[in-house]
């Protein structure tokens, strides 16, 4: 089994160059998937790349 880096919403914004309004903003529009640990948000590196890359999330339904 592989794991895909976690980042921290500071490494997350370093990594996009953007700042912590616009990565919540992108996380609100679920854009970015991202995981809420405390107060703070966690993201895979692997969905942020998928973002890059602008591959969208497949719906069910």
């Amino acid at each position: 089994m592989q794991f895909s880096e976690v980042m921290t919403t500071n490494e997350a914004m370093e990594y996009l160059k953007v700042t912590r309004k616009t990565l919540l903003k992108l996380v609100k529009k679920n854009q970015i998937k991202a995981a809420k640990v405390g107060k703070d948000y966690r993201y895979l590196k692997v969905e942020i790349d998928k973002f890059l890359r602008g591959e969208k999330e497949e719906t069910l339904f």
